[in-house]
């Protein structure tokens, strides 16, 4: 069944899930301080340069203008000093729950932006460089942000953990099979396993690291010892107070972990042919 939104129900949506996040953690994110704006695949290059250029013109630097941009999210988070935005593509065709999910997604960004390190913005402060270690950075950021968008949004929108390992084992394997350096969603991929495996039931009801990793062996059954360790980083950090709290220490092991499991999944793909 098709679905379809006017931009007034995806404003009340937007701050619906708003005060659903607010409600949890008591952000400075509100009405008087977010922009929304909205477009559709075919207008979404000028729409993104005008919003840009009015408010977040540091953004017009991203690779908007490539094939394919506008087609590839169904909203876009952005932060300035002094504001916040939210990009809405008008034309998704999603369930209201997807909506909310997408939503709170989103507003997750905007609020890890701000609180991720004193005075907010790590992204600027930490990963505009070009050589081997600002690589590691931004392979571990990347993929952090991408899951802790995701894990705060599920929490938010599900009083307790609903799904369970033996439910997501599916996807687990099919998003490893995805990681590969000559894959471009590759990090995305791996944030995604650290979601579904993060969100289960057997893992989120547990503090210890030991038990949870029982869980995950017995279910989920892959062998990598460099999987399980980025599994344990997250889950480590994911148990700090507050979690969204972050540091270059964590988001640089976090990527030199990843590119050594690339690594490994090159080498032994070579060795299986």
């Amino acid at each position: 069944m098709a679905h379809s939104y006017t931009r007034n129900e995806l404003t009340e949506y937007f701050f619906e899930a708003l005060n659903m996040f607010n409600y949890c953690l008591d952000s400075d994110i509100s009405k008087e301080n977010v922009l929304l704006e909205f477009f559709t695949p075919e207008n979404g290059v000028s729409v993104y340069e005008c919003f840009c250029r009015d408010h977040f013109p540091k953004l017009l630097e991203e690779p908007y203008k490539d094939e394919g941009y506008f087609e590839s999210f169904g909203a876009q988070a952005f932060v300035s000093d002094a504001e916040y935005g939210v990009l809405i593509r008008e034309d998704i065709d999603f369930t209201l729950g997807e909506v909310l999910q997408m939503f709170l997604h989103e507003i997750s960004h905007l609020y890890c932006t701000k609180n991720e390190i004193e005075g907010g913005g790590f992204f600027d402060k930490y990963c505009m460089g070009s050589g081997p270690e600002d690589g590691m950075m931004n392979a571990g950021y990347a993929i952090w942000r991408e899951a802790v968008a995701d894990i705060m949004a599920d929490s938010i929108i599900s009083e307790y953990a609903t799904t369970t390992l033996s439910a997501v084992k599916k996807f687990v394997k099919e998003y490893y099979g995805e990681l590969s350096p000559t894959n471009p969603a590759s990090k995305k991929a791996m944030s995604l396993i650290i979601v579904y495996i993060m969100i289960s039931r057997e893992v989120a009801a547990t503090r210890e690291w030991d038990e949870a990793n029982r869980a995950i062996k017995k279910s989920i059954k892959i062998d990598d010892p460099l999987l399980e360790a980025i599994l344990k980083q997250v889950f480590d950090q994911l148990h700090r107070s507050p979690f969204w709290s972050i540091t270059p220490e964590f988001v640089m092991t976090l990527g030199e972990t990843y590119l050594s499991l690339l690594s490994h999944v090159f080498l032994k793909g070579i060795l299986q042919n």
